[in-house]
């Protein structure tokens, strides 16, 4: 059924004319509005939260929040028009965003004002958050938002910039799309340097940290042992995109991949599975990987499950006694909570762009497995009970925090109540 549903809004986005299809989207955006149903006291003001893959930070804001109305809107249905009125190459953000001239540039203005005027009519919107200004579809929204008073600002969910990322991510930004907010958040002093090489100056950047890791303080659930029929020990791989962090290159064509180690480690997890059925075993995908159904299809079994989205992360980082991760955040996380982490580490492709990646290969702390034989090795020996290879003297787990500090400052459960101390400055 899904199929057919595609084919037909294919269709319809092909063949309907564009004042139709406008239209449509407008009835969208209204029925989107319509739907949000907030806990709202007219007595406080209202933070509007614009929600893209971001469900986590925006649960840990939840939870510290005392003084405002948060409303949360999902990007995907409110903006979900604004394709129409922009080129492939600036949705792609491989060409500039347009100019205060452009016509359709104008005419989505329109719309995005259109919008604003009710959300503020009906929740008294005082100042947006969003996790980043580059994307086509918001910087329309932030204008017609200003035009009435009401600044933005970006709370940074991008918090980890490869060595390549830092450098030619940083220009491309500046080129293409540059920071327009009134002022960013970000994890780390590190983080700082970036956005200033994108031109944004050193007063309209406060590090705060990660305000997702706050949830490592602030909840403990169980809700992944409902997906299994029996709650167990928990073993976590942390899947990826198969571009993960890839530079692009002469191939850019897509030939270079992590294919080959990814299928490795998602097969060798597999095979450990069913070794060990005293364990649940995850699979966790990025929440923008395209092949989570593929991956279900290929690997879910009676103590197995592959899983996407993002609100079930920390809970499988917290409880799990094994995880194995390469280009993610939740090697990070992983080493800040002292977790028993393998780290991927054997693809042809290394030899190349292991100094384009982040280093998670030399942080200490975690085992680099540097060949399938070595991971399998690791897994079976950890889930027999030995765990002599993660056993940590003073001065390795002092060099691991140090390690952490640089990308991530002070996960202390608190970095939510220091975002909330500085927005009433940004309060309309």
């Amino acid at each position: 059924m899904a199929a057919p549903i595609r084919i037909a809004k294919a269709a319809a986005r092909t063949f309907l004319p564009w004042k139709s299809r406008r239209r449509v989207y407008r009835w969208l955006a209204q029925r989107c509005i319509d739907s949000l149903k907030p806990r709202f006291d007219r007595t406080r003001s209202t933070i509007l939260l614009i929600n893209h893959h971001y469900g986590q930070d925006i649960r840990a804001l939840q939870l510290a929040n005392r003084d405002y109305n948060l409303l949360v809107v999902h990007a995907d249905q409110l903006f979900r028009g604004a394709k129409i009125f922009f080129a492939e190459e600036v949705r792609r953000l491989t060409a500039p965003y347009p100019g205060d001239g452009d016509e359709m540039a104008v005419k989505y203005r329109e719309e995005c004002r259109w919008m604003f005027q009710r959300l503020r009519a009906r929740y008294g919107v005082n100042v947006i958050v969003t996790a980043s200004d580059v994307f086509y579809w918001v910087r329309e929204f932030i204008r017609a938002a200003a035009a009435q008073g009401v600044r933005t600002v970006v709370l940074d969910k991008e918090g980890l910039r490869s060595p390549y990322g830092f450098r030619e991510e940083a220009l491309r930004v500046q080129r293409l799309a540059p920071f327009m907010s009134d002022h960013i958040f970000v994890w780390s002093e590190r983080q700082r340097q970036f956005w200033m090489r994108t031109g944004v100056e050193e007063g309209r950047i406060t590090v705060i940290g990660q305000p997702r890791s706050d949830l490592l303080f602030a909840e403990n659930p169980r809700s992944v042992d409902a997906l299994f029929g029996e709650a167990r020990p928990l073993v976590t791989l942390f899947s990826y995109m198969d571009d993960a962090y890839i530079p692009p290159g002469p191939d850019a064509g897509g030939k270079r991949s992590w294919r080959r180690m990814k299928k490795e480690t998602h097969d060798e997890f597999a095979r450990l599975a069913k070794e060990y059925p005293q364990y649940n075993f995850v699979i966790k995908t990025h929440p923008q990987q395209p092949d989570l159904e593929q991956l279900r299809g290929q690997y879910q079994s009676r103590n197995l499950r592959v899983i996407g989205g993002s609100d079930v992360a920390n809970e499988l980082l917290q409880r799990s006694e094994l995880v194995a991760a390469f280009q993610s955040t939740a090697v990070l996380e992983g080493l800040f909570l002292g977790k028993d982490l393998v780290y991927t580490f054997w693809d042809p492709l290394l030899s190349d762009l292991r100094a384009e990646l982040l280093p998670w290969h030399e942080a200490p702390g975690l085992v680099v497995a540097r060949s399938l034989a070595e991971f399998a090795e690791v897994c079976r020996r950890r889930l027999s009970g030995d765990r002599s290879r993660f056993e940590l003297t003073a001065e390795s787990r002092a060099a691991r925090d140090a390690f952490v500090d640089r990308f991530l400052h002070r996960p202390d459960g608190h970095v939510c109540e220091r975002f909330f101390k500085e927005i009433g400055r940004f309060l309309a």
